[in-house]
């Protein structure tokens, strides 16, 4: 049996959206790009009902257990997607997943909205 991961990155299914396919095809394009990356077992991609971000659509947010949280706005999924990729990476790098330097994200620190530490 395999274990379900612990991690989550969801993507915002209501940020402009007339319905649900254009989420399904960001989910779709991120859960790819993970299983590329070799992180498809531990980052579980999800269409989400709104993060509460809609300033700047589209929003996503990445979150583990004993890890921080982290909401990005105003995001194209497909063009921001090596940089997605690379997000994942540092979060299960780094211990609790949290980022100090986010200067290897590129454009994507620049949308940056919330870093929430961990509970613990």
């Amino acid at each position: 049996m395999t274990k379900k991961p612990t991690n989550r990155l969801l993507v915002c299914a209501t940020c402009e959206r007339d319905d649900d396919v254009t989420a399904r095809q960001d989910c779709a394009t991120l859960r790819g790009a993970l299983k590329l990356a070799g992180f498809s077992d531990q980052i579980e991609v999800e269409a989400t009902p709104c993060l509460g971000g809609c300033v700047d659509a589209v929003n996503i947010s990445l979150q583990g257990e004993g890890r921080g949280t982290y909401v990005f706005d105003g995001l194209d999924i497909k063009a921001s997607e090596a940089e997605i990729v690379k997000l994942c990476q540092m979060f299960l790098e780094l211990k609790k997943g949290w980022i100090e330097d986010a200067r290897p994200l590129g454009e994507l620190r620049n949308r940056l909205r919330a870093r929430i530490p961990t509970m613990d």
